[in-house]
């Protein structure tokens, strides 16, 4: 078999495993019939909202806990780090591991099943990271959240594109490797168009998004092990 062919099967394959959305399984499970709720982050003056279309484990973690969250988070996770490190030690001296890892986001971001409405990337992204380099994951996540002490709304924006220069430093500005870190952070940056849009006008009207409100819901569903939106509820 070709390797064009070997490729092809890999990204029809990879496409599909990213397209299982465990987050709406759990939201099937819980909630029969429902859809999802999304993600609402107000302004700090509570005249407007920007709207999360993304349905993940922040989702899950809101609606029904932490522990039905970090489940959520595991398996996307590891929808990333399975095919990726099963690839990969299958074949090491190719580069079909990171084909499939770019498969497995395009079907988490964009599944057909759900009209190409998908997660936001963050879980499976490190799962894939962690297969092809856990050192990497560690060193650019950790720039991710010091990017997010200054531009919150960055934070995970930073640890992906901080992967370029990491695999540039360890492989090469010419490998694959970085051919890969180019990829994801591009389609992790076309699926958060439709929010940048959204808040480019919330800062033309004059509004300034409180990065806070659902940072605060999830940390007090952490501490208490509640659903988070009933405290987003409360007033």
């Amino acid at each position: 078999m070709s390797p064009l062919w070997i490729y092809t099967i890999i990204a029809v394959v990879g496409y599909l495993i990213g397209t299982i959305s465990f987050a709406r399984l759990v939201f099937a499970k819980l909630k029969p019939g429902e859809t999802p709720d999304f993600i609402r982050t107000p302004t700090t003056d509570g005249q407007a909202e920007l709207i999360s279309h993304a349905v993940g484990a922040t989702n899950v973690m809101i609606a029904f806990g932490p522990r039905w969250g970090m489940l959520v988070t595991i398996l996307d996770a590891l929808k990333g780090f399975l095919p990726t490190l099963a690839l990969l030690v299958a074949f090491p001296e190719d580069s079909y591991h990171l084909a499939a890892a770019v498969a497995v986001l395009t079907g988490h971001l964009w599944p057909v099943w759900h009209r190409f409405s998908g997660g936001g990337g963050n879980s499976s992204i490190m799962g894939m990271l962690l297969a092809i380099s856990p050192l990497g994951l560690l060193i650019t996540h950790a720039g991710g959240m010091l990017i997010g002490r200054f531009a919150p709304i960055f934070a995970f924006l930073g640890g992906i594109v901080l992967t370029i220069p990491w695999f540039a430093f360890r492989d090469g500005v010419y490998s694959p490797e970085v051919a890969f870190a180019l990829a994801i952070s591009i389609l992790y940056v076309l699926a958060e168009i439709p929010e940048m849009l959204q808040l480019r006008n919330l800062k033309r009207n004059g509004h300034v998004l409180d990065h806070r409100h659902v940072l605060s819901m999830m940390k007090k569903s952490a501490a208490t092990g509640e659903p988070g939106k009933s405290f987003g509820d409360r007033k």
